[in-house]
């Protein structure tokens, strides 16, 4: 996207703990609408009543800032009083808490976590938007759906249930190939369903009117969603706190810390076993479950665990019985 200047910030969300921008966009899903920007910003575009607006995100001490601007092909210019406010509203949404601000209970682990990540922002999504992200991302790395998915959105106007019927199953095909061409009918077909169901709004709000087990009953029953991108959309749009979604990362990490214990296959059983102990230590553990796979992005890597440089590891049964870190070529002559 070219540069430009910046508008002066239009929105400014003060936080009690300094946030960590970088961290907070790193892997988290409705982060993966957002792409990075220079100087540490992040930018994404918003769709509403037909018009495109470009919002800006930044950090500066303990505040997050915003610019918005009416993106056309003429440059930036300022949006009107009914967008700015629409979109003001989605954006404090959006950026509602810090790990700071949850509750993860008294194990040594979760508290090393919750001091580590204490600024990173516990994002939202809308119902439909986290659904359509977490479809993009089954299978794909993050940095893929950043590409896809501004694409899918200029080509449906906002990724929304019509605009990908009207868009055509065809036309998805091209539009989200680098995501996975074969996912084309999954999405055309759940956005089906939903806009014949009443849309975004109502797939919003019959989410929220059932039970946490209905909920996860009804998504996985949508075409391409099992249980993990069921629960990624429950944590992220509807705040659950009876599931979680466990991919690789968690399901590696978890073990090797010792929170949980099993035999390495990711069976029904097994994961319904894990989602059960890391709720032992409190609902909120399910809000910032994303820790997890930050530590296995970083440090806590599958082929090579860098264990004596991990914050968790005097905490870590696998770092406890690892042996020490290679010495890099250089100090070990």
């Amino acid at each position: 996207m070219k540069a430009h200047q910046l508008m002066p910030a239009t929105l400014v969300l003060p936080f009690d703990t300094r946030p960590d921008l970088a961290a907070t966009m790193d892997i988290q899903i409705p982060a993966l609408a957002w792409q990075p920007v220079e100087d540490h910003r992040y930018r994404r575009t918003y769709h509403l009543d037909g018009c495109r607006v470009e919002v800006t995100a930044w950090q500066d001490d303990h505040q997050l800032c915003f610019s918005i601007e009416d993106s056309n092909e003429n440059g930036p210019a300022e949006v009107g009083d009914h967008l700015r406010g629409e979109i003001e509203r989605i954006l404090r949404a959006t950026f509602p808490v810090q790990i700071a601000d949850l509750d993860l209970g008294t194990h040594p682990i979760l508290v090393a976590l919750h001091q580590r990540y204490a600024g990173v922002v516990v994002m939202w999504a809308d119902p439909f938007e986290a659904l359509v992200l977490t479809m993009l991302s089954q299978n794909r790395s993050g940095e893929t759906v950043r590409q896809v998915y501004p694409q899918l959105a200029d080509a449906t106007g906002g990724a929304t249930p019509a605009g990908l019927v009207s868009c055509g199953e065809t036309r998805l095909r091209e539009v989200i190939r680098s995501a996975g061409p074969y996912k084309a009918p999954r999405l055309f077909d759940t956005a089906v369903h939903v806009a014949a169901s009443g849309g975004r709004g109502a797939f919003a709000d019959r989410l929220a009117g059932l039970s946490p087990r209905e909920a996860l009953a009804d998504l996985v029953a949508l075409p391409g969603v099992a249980h993990k991108t069921a629960a990624c959309v429950l944590v992220f749009a509807t705040r659950t706190r009876a599931t979680l979604p466990v991919d690789v990362h968690l399901f590696r990490v978890t073990d090797r810390l010792g929170l949980v214990d099993h035999d390495g296959r990711n069976t029904t059983a097994t994961r319904e076993a894990l989602i059960a102990r890391l709720l032992a230590h409190g609902g909120d553990v399910t809000l910032a479950h994303f820790v997890f796979l930050l530590v296995g992005r970083t440090t806590c890597t599958a082929t090579a665990p860098a264990c004596g440089g991990c914050f968790l590891n005097e905490h870590c049964r696998h770092a406890i019985t690892a042996p020490p870190d290679p010495l890099p070529p250089e100090a070990a002559t």
